[in-house]
């Protein structure tokens, strides 16, 4: 059975773990690859197969069942196993995109085949990164991390070109095809050298914490998805809707307190560090969204850049991005603390928003070049230094739990991003508009960045949470 081995942690070798966190790495890719390479083919398939008034859904529903799912997954790895769920979120990813091109025939099974492959993909990535606190010491965590975020940053390169190759010269079917032997060879390694995890004991679901957290989750997706263009924001439906997520999130706040074994325990809120870093991950993931996504449009219809100039610019962008995202998992590991790396990418990126509201009418080419270059060198850090942070400080039995929630909050930052920021397309003024947008990106990474220096620095975080956590144990022993 794929599912059991008789492999253990302390059985495997460096060079075994090595090739292990290959495997993962590439299966954690899978979703990411198709993703930037169905970014590329989406308007070809719509021109196949029609639905264009539903064209930002698709993307939506792939979010939203991620944002379900990611803090799920971690407490079922730990009833089930990692390998078990690793295993059972890569197959998802590979049957599903190889179906899709074969059984898709409008916009409706599009929306849940993605739906399906955000469900594969959220469970692949949040197990697969909690497994690197399974078998690493804390000092390798933050490496083998760093090579995580240079591998995002190296497929956000390549897969758009690869992805537009197929869809000019081949078709947009191949956009699903072409993962099948990447995955493929990911699976064969995590079969191989996947070791048996020791299951967390008397673990539950909290089923009626799942349900009011979807519940919020799908709340949050519908004011974001209509906010602001379907239901005017000071309209009545859209106070209705944001008084059903506030009594949705208090409602779950409560079912915690409650819960024999909660979803998302509260405790972890506790942990100094853990808040920051949500707090933290959840402003980058804003501000970055805002520039991926909208920076683009603002160049070539601001600025007279051509389709082509837009794309090499990002792809500068992504080329430092890899690079740094490398390097900063040594030098953490060298340190052995992350802040001061995680402090010194968000001021680079805050400064590379600043500088680009000086450049509100014209640029030169170089000047965007030189941009997205050092804009590169932040975003592969920020990548994975917070996931860093929390895996090097929190104790390791709250480590699956909160990479679930982690992702959460990244999936939340992006589509808070895409629903607000867009607001500033509207404006007459599209010149005015990329000016509100940066000064808003700005002000959300100052925020952050102030706050993470005044709250982590000068402070043991490792021992702060194991103090945390002590306290934890005992409060429920006196409860038992």
């Amino acid at each position: 059975m794929i599912f059991k081995t008789s492999r253990t942690v302390e059985s495997l070798s460096y060079k075994q773990k090595v090739l292990l966190m290959v495997g993962i790495f590439l299966c954690i890719e899978l979703g990411l690859m198709v993703s930037s390479e169905f970014s590329v083919a989406l308007p070809k398939i719509i021109e196949d197969i029609g639905g264009v008034e539903f064209y930002s859904l698709v993307f939506t529903v792939n979010l939203a069942v991620s944002a379900i799912v990611t803090p799920i997954v971690g407490k079922l790895s730990d009833m089930y196993g990692r390998r078990r769920l690793l295993i059972i979120g890569i197959l998802i990813i590979l049957v599903s995109e190889v179906l899709t091109p074969l059984l898709v025939s409008n916009i409706y099974h599009l929306m849940i085949f993605r739906g399906i492959q955000g469900l594969g993909g959220a469970a692949t990535a949040v197990v697969g990164l909690v497994v690197i606190s399974d078998i690493f010491d804390i000092e390798n965590r933050a490496k083998f991390l760093g090579f995580y975020g240079a591998l995002n940053a190296l497929t956000a390169i390549v897969a758009p070109t690869v992805g537009g190759i197929f869809v000019q010269y081949m078709s947009w079917h191949w956009v699903f095809y072409s993962i099948a032997p990447v995955g493929l060879f990911g699976l064969f390694f995590v079969i191989k050298y996947m070791p048996e995890i020791p299951k967390a004991r008397n673990a539950s679901l909290d089923f009626k914490g799942i349900t009011i957290l979807s519940i919020a989750i799908l709340t949050f997706v519908a004011i974001t998805t209509v906010g602001g263009t379907r239901v005017p924001w000071l309209s009545l439906t859209m106070l209705m809707l944001v008084l059903a997520l506030v009594a949705a999130v208090t409602l779950f706040i409560t079912s915690q307190k409650k819960s024999v074994d909660p979803i998302i325990p509260l405790h972890l809120f506790k942990y100094r560090v853990f808040i920051i870093c949500l707090l933290s991950v959840f402003a980058m993931m804003f501000a970055a969204t805002g520039l991926i996504y909208f920076l683009p449009m603002f160049l070539q219809n601001i600025y007279g850049f051509t389709p082509t100039e837009t794309g090499l610019f990002m792809t500068y962008r992504g080329v430092t991005s890899f690079i740094f995202a490398a390097i900063s998992g040594f030098i953490v590991a060298k340190l052995k603390d992350f802040r001061l790396v995680a402090i010194g990418a968000m001021i680079i990126f805050g400064g590379t928003i600043f500088v680009l509201t000086f450049f509100t009418t014209s640029i030169s080419s170089i000047a965007i070049t030189i941009i997205c270059l050092i804009w590169g060198s932040s975003s592969g850090i920020l990548i994975s230094i917070f996931h860093t942070g929390i895996q090097m400080n929190l104790p390791n039995k709250d480590i699956s739990i909160a990479m679930g929630v982690v992702q959460l909050f990244v999936a939340i930052g992006s589509l808070l991003a895409t629903s607000l920021l867009g607001l500033f397309l509207r404006n007459a003024n599209l010149s005015l508009g990329f000016s509100y947008l940066l000064f808003t990106c700005l002000g959300v990474v100052l925020f952050a960045l102030v706050v993470f220096i005044v709250a982590l620095q000068r402070r043991n975080l490792r021992a702060e949470s194991e103090t945390e956590a002590l306290k934890q144990q005992n409060l429920n022993e006196e409860l038992v």
